[in-house]
């Protein structure tokens, strides 16, 4: 498993993630230096360096691999390239991005790539995006296994952080990713335009009960 973006404060966790599942990863970064002199928490890491720039260089760092996790983000500047060296490798390809347009794009280029070459390509796989459609495909499948209950009238998913601290990578994506905000509305794409707002929800410690800015949509 080959991990793009693995000294950044990411890449870092899911290094030690695959580590502490016995498996083997492949720390992919641009500055080789900084790969070197990395502490990850097991000795079983392979290192590559590779750049978004080379191709080349990111199909070298690819070999072998069945499948690679990007965490290299703006992913605005990185997910083409390393899903494109994913279609040459024949490999799964995977981000974290919270970007809207980078997983748009993705899947529309790549979309017809990965199904000839029998590979999955899952961008927003992370936080913001992949967690929350976890927790919904759960919960309704808890609700198909009683017969009682055949759907669910609202879904609330609020998040709450005892505290966040930006990285420079988090801050650089920010400014960047400036665009037209979508959502999935009777089906379709759809530019948002339902306001913010706010209401109270109470979390459990450390949390407690705050006030939240939230976004009512229609999906269907």
């Amino acid at each position: 498993m080959a991990v793009v973006g693995a000294t950044g404060h990411t890449g870092r966790f899911v290094v030690a993630e695959l580590l502490r599942r016995g498996i083997a990863p492949v720390a992919i970064a641009r500055n080789a230096q900084s790969l070197k002199a990395a502490d990850f928490a097991g000795h079983n890491v392979e290192r590559q360096a590779a750049s978004v720039a080379d191709a080349e260089s990111l199909d070298r760092a690819l070999a072998g691999a069945r499948a690679v996790i990007n965490c290299a983000g703006p992913f605005l500047d990185t997910a083409d390239a390393v899903a494109s060296a994913a279609m040459r490798a024949r490999i799964h390809y995977v981000d974290v991005t919270a970007e809207q347009a980078s997983a748009r794009t993705t899947i529309e280029k790549f979309d017809n790539a990965a199904r000839e070459a029998g590979v999955v390509v899952l961008p927003a796989i992370g936080f913001y995006g992949g967690f929350a459609d976890l927790l919904v495909t759960s919960l309704m499948g808890a609700v198909d296994r009683a017969p009682a209950i055949d759907a669910a009238s609202s879904i609330e998913i609020m998040i709450g952080l005892d505290s966040w601290h930006p990285t420079i990578g988090t801050r650089r994506t920010g400014e960047k990713n400036s665009g037209t905000r979508y959502v999935i509305s009777h089906g379709e794409l759809a530019p948002v335009q339902s306001p913010l707002k706010v209401k109270g929800w109470t979390f459990g410690d450390p949390v407690g009960h705050q006030f939240v800015r939230w976004r009512s949509l229609k999906l269907f």
